[in-house]
């Protein structure tokens, strides 16, 4: 994440590429995988908007692709994903973790984005001032706001809070609401939960946005 991107909308589902065995040779997924058992198979799991074999292509031929599939990637196993339907990116990339844990539970090598990319990720919360209200735009997008409850925009950044609130203020790549009613940062809210991988952060950012509506507090996430 160069400095903040949207986050995806649609739905994804979960699919899981077989690896050859010499990935473990690979020292950064040996790294990851401190209880493989030998013998054990190796697996690639990740999440699409895509169909899952047009996925496994572009990895194949190297558009977006992830190294450990281009070079070891032997072929799709949806017999691992039969019962997980299309869902939302959260609830994808839940499902992606849970798989991924599951099989090295059973001590297979894997690598899965949300687990073992660099957590070089950040979520954040800026508070703004309640003059955001007057929008109609913002209230409509909080029709279960408390009143007296804080006004937030919450987001996700490769940068650090500080810098992207910066940013914000500043007008590069800023979101309205934060550049012309942000305050600062509550760090309260999201301190304990930072540093993450890239596919974490933008779940967390929905399910972060959620959790503060669900409390009366008034929202905007892109």
């Amino acid at each position: 994440m160069s400095d903040e991107e949207e986050v995806p909308s649609g739905l994804y589902r979960v699919y899981v590429v077989a690896l050859e065995p010499e990935v473990m040779s690979a020292p950064k997924f040996a790294q990851k995988n401190p209880g493989y058992r030998a013998g054990q198979p190796c697996y690639f799991v990740d999440v699409t908007d895509l169909a899952v074999d047009l996925r496994f292509d572009q990895h194949m031929h190297g558009i977006k692709d992830n190294g450990f599939v281009r070079m070891h990637g032997s072929a799709l196993r949806p017999d691992f994903t039969v019962d997980f339907t299309p869902v939302l990116f959260r609830m994808a990339v839940e499902q992606e973790a849970e798989i991924a844990r599951s099989l090295r539970g059973e001590g297979c090598g894997v690598w899965a984005p949300v687990l073992d990319a660099p957590e070089t990720s950040n979520v954040y919360v800026i508070r703004l001032d309640e003059a955001v209200l007057k929008n109609r735009r913002f209230r409509a997008a909080n029709p279960g706001y408390v009143s007296g409850s804080p006004c937030v925009y919450v987001g996700a950044t490769g940068l650090s809070p500080e810098e992207r609130f910066a940013n914000h203020k500043a007008g590069h790549k800023a979101n309205w609401h934060a550049q012309a009613f942000g305050d600062g940062l509550m760090p309260e809210l999201f301190g304990h939960l930072n540093p993450m991988t890239y596919q974490r952060a933008l779940a967390t950012e929905l399910t972060l946005a959620d959790e503060l509506r669900q409390e009366g507090f008034a929202v905007w996430q892109n």
